[in-house]
């Protein structure tokens, strides 16, 4: 170990500054290419050969290196930092935990590399004792996974050994969508001891990390790229790209979308429904006796507590649509669950602090809950569309366009999508959404065409609350 000798230059003035800076949080952001993970790779490097010698004669480091799913970290995120430190140095292990331990005479440096793509996942964090956290693709990790990260780092080295000389999470990505966290972090909040750093684009005179690309090679990425995709993945801005296939391309905006917001209609009541976890999200709707949907609004929050959540989404729709009953209120089945530190579920919870009676949506297979709203998308009533959108729901509307998505996937047989939707921020509100036609009665009409289609014979189970159609 001490006698390999890194030749490491920063990739430009951008990524120098990045390096410079002593920030408890550091996020670096810039176009594909740009030397981003590399940069993050050396740093945590870096800061382990200058923490302080401790008690026992010894540098001790330990870093968590953080991506957002296993297939990526292990084909993108441990590649790339191997390619600057051979595997073959220390003691690397496979097995789960994957962790990358160095130790010699002088020093005690342990890398950790985690997965964290789900929401429980932050309980993964909650017994860490670490220097620093690296996570790569830092816009694809949830908000409240950064929130428990950052009491994470710092608790080692313990005062035993002399404590830490530096301890902080770094983070890199490619330019995320304006309505994430990062963004409003970066760009609005700017959180003291927080530093966002934004590399130049790669067309530009300034481009970083040039010397080590092939030649023209932002010119030929461009070639044959839609302007969204060159404006985040070439020129670095914020913007979102769909990086796969829509989960409903028979979704148009022109026709699905309202021109202006779409007012509640008198004397019919309102539907809500939710989905829950760290980043949950609610959806106000109202079915009209002729079939019709109108989505009337939207409610996503972030990193935020069940009953916090509860509460808001109360007072949000006493001040917006005091007038209106509520006449059914559904969540994902999953919420009948009782959580390990509260006896109660989380629908027990919402009806307690919504005084709303929350059930659970009548299914969670995925093929029901995403062919409810196609149904819906292409049902026409006297010329009018099945659903109609409220311009209010912003991310309900981006993930139609194409946010919420089934991601590629690259294999032997050529490139291929998902089964399931991607778990991302537009995921919420969608599922929220799939859970109030469910609930709502479009789950009885996928059914009635099941059992037109078996002469009569139901072949699945039907529990749904609210049903114009019933008899």
């Amino acid at each position: 170990m001490n006698d390999r000798v890194i030749r490491y230059e920063p990739s430009g003035a951008v990524t120098k500054a990045f390096h410079e800076s002593d920030a408890f949080f550091r996020g670096i952001m810039g176009p594909v290419g740009s030397g981003k993970s590399v940069a993050c790779t050396i740093e945590l490097m870096r800061r382990a050969q200058l923490q302080g010698i401790g008690t026992d004669g010894k540098r001790h480091f330990r870093a968590a290196i953080v991506r957002n799913s296993f297939p990526e970290l292990r084909s993108t995120t441990i590649k790339t930092y191997a390619e600057w430190m051979p595997l073959s140095f220390g003691r690397f292990n496979q097995d789960s935990p994957i962790t990358h331990h160095i130790k010699t005479n002088d020093i005690d440096f342990e890398f950790l590399f985690m997965a964290l793509d789900k929401p429980d996942d932050a309980r993964k964090l909650l017994s860490l004792e670490v220097t620093a956290i690296w996570f790569n693709e830092v816009r694809e990790i949830n908000k409240g996974i950064i929130d428990i990260a950052t009491s994470r780092v710092g608790r080692y080295p313990g005062k035993n050994l002399g404590g830490c000389t530096w301890s902080g999470v770094i983070a890199d990505t490619n330019p995320c969508d304006t309505h994430c966290w990062y963004y409003k972090m970066a760009e609005e909040t700017k959180p003291n001891d927080w530093e966002f750093f934004r590399q130049p684009s790669g067309l530009s005179p300034d481009a970083e990390n040039i010397e080590n690309l092939p030649k023209n090679y932002y010119q030929r990425a461009s070639t044959g790229k839609d302007d969204d995709w060159i404006n985040v993945y070439v020129h670095g801005n914020y913007g979102m790209v769909n990086d796969g296939t829509a989960v409903f391309p028979s979704y148009r905006d022109q026709v699905h979308c309202a021109d202006e917001h779409i007012q509640p209609i008198v004397n019919t009541p309102l539907l809500v429904s939710a989905d829950f976890g760290l980043t949950p999200a609610a959806v106000i709707g109202q079915r009209l006796a002729d079939g019709r949907w109108l989505i009337l609004d939207e409610l996503v929050l972030d990193d935020i507590g069940i009953v916090r959540f509860a509460e808001q989404l109360k007072s949000y729709i006493t001040r917006n649509y005091a007038n209106f009953l509520i006449a059914g209120a559904w969540g994902d089945p999953a919420g009948t669950q009782r959580a390990f530190s509260d006896e109660r579920t989380a629908l027990e919870i919402m009806t307690r602090y919504t005084g709303w009676r929350w059930r659970p949506a009548p299914t969670n297979s995925t093929e029901m809950r995403l062919e409810v709203v196609r149904n819906t998308l292409n049902r026409m009533v006297d010329g009018k569309p099945g659903i109609l959108i409220s311009p209010r729901c912003r991310m309900l509307r981006k993930g139609f366009g194409g946010g919420y998505c089934r991601k590629f996937i690259k294999s032997s047989g050529g490139t291929q999508t998902h089964e399931e939707p991607a778990k991302n921020e537009y995921s919420h509100p969608h599922d929220a959404l799939q859970y109030l036609l469910l609930g709502g009665g479009e789950s009885g009409v996928i059914l009635r065409g099941v059992r037109k289609r078996n002469n009569g014979a139901p072949k699945v189970a039907r529990d749904v609350d609210y049903d114009l159609f019933a008899n």
